[in-house]
């Protein structure tokens, strides 16, 4: 799990073709991998905020409270993508951003509760091994391609360097800071979002729960059972590689959860991150509560945008 700060997409949804556009960074305005999904126009779709089968089945750790949803990610990118079609509109663009949502991840948040402790779910193991389901068609997103005069209003960045005083502008009206990119940005407090807080303390939080006694006692546990079933491995995640290299995914994955089962590996690694996360959220609070309060804000601004 990378430790990120949670941004929304703004001008350049598709890196590839507005790199050019928007100048200088290969990602100017913070784009992340959730907010290049393109969505279904009839609706926001969601994902599940706990796992709907398997030994995970409802369960969620403490820092998920502290992050934001796939369904959130959905919401501000495509009020930020409304407003970027009234801004450029006011310059005499027609631009309209692809919906987002088309491409959910396989989780909703960062912590990736379903896969945190290895694969978890019988049914799936049974038939993909260690891989994950189809999701049905991914349709990526595919922004309209700009002009040279679009992409400055947009971005607020002609690419051709300038002094630090000027400020751009499109025929004789100035743009704002950042284009019409950062304007929607501001204009439902995405600016103000950084999850990052949260993202760093989950991955801290796996790595000092392995260490914890009673997840060690239960790890030599489920690897004496796995090497009664014909497999060696110390930890779940090795598990996953030994399957690439033995030739027998589906085999090795069932195995790995027969023996997470009958040791309760899971239910007792659960138990110990969820006391580490506890107490990260208590030296913590004031800082995720703020950032907390922020992702909301922002969702509010971009449900209120959307509708207007």
């Amino acid at each position: 799990m990378m430790v990120k700060k949670l941004r929304v997409a703004v001008a350049c949804f598709a890196l590839v073709a507005l790199a050019a556009g928007c100048g200088g960074d290969a990602d100017p305005q913070g784009v992340t991998q959730k907010a290049l999904a393109s969505s279904d126009p009839d609706g926001i779709p969601s994902l599940p905020s706990t796992p709907q089968q398997g030994l995970l089945k409802g369960k969620s750790l403490p820092l998920e409270d502290y992050m934001q949803t796939y369904e959130q990610t959905v919401t501000i990118t495509n009020a930020v993508g409304a407003l970027q079609t009234e801004c450029m509109a006011k310059y005499g663009f027609d631009f309209e951003a692809p919906p987002a949502g088309r491409t959910p991840p396989p989780n909703d948040n960062d912590v990736n509760i379903e896969r945190r402790y290895g694969i978890s779910d019988p049914a799936l193991a049974k038939q993909h091994g260690y891989g994950i389901a189809e999701r049905g068609q991914q349709t990526g997103a595919e922004m309209p391609e700009l002009s040279a005069a679009a992409a400055l209003v947009m971005s607020g960045r002609s690419g051709k360097g300038g002094g630090a005083d000027t400020t751009p502008s499109h025929k004789g009206k100035e743009i704002p800071e950042g284009g019409c990119s950062g304007w929607s940005v501001r204009k439902v407090g995405a600016d103000a979002i950084d999850m990052s807080l949260a993202s760093k303390l989950s991955y801290e939080s796996l790595a000092k729960s392995q260490e914890a006694p009673a997840v060690r006692a239960a790890l030599k546990e489920w690897s004496g059972c796995l090497k009664a079933e014909g497999y060696e491995a110390a930890t779940p995640f090795d598990a996953m590689d030994l399957a690439k290299t033995d030739g027998a995914e589906v085999s090795v994955a069932v195995a790995d959860i027969d023996c997470k089962e009958s040791t309760n590996l899971v239910g007792i690694w659960l138990a110990e991150e969820t006391k580490i996360q506890r107490s990260q959220i208590e030296q913590n609070q004031l800082e995720l509560n703020e950032a907390k309060e922020n992702n909301l804000a922002a969702v509010k601004a971009a449900e209120k945008a959307l509708r207007n």
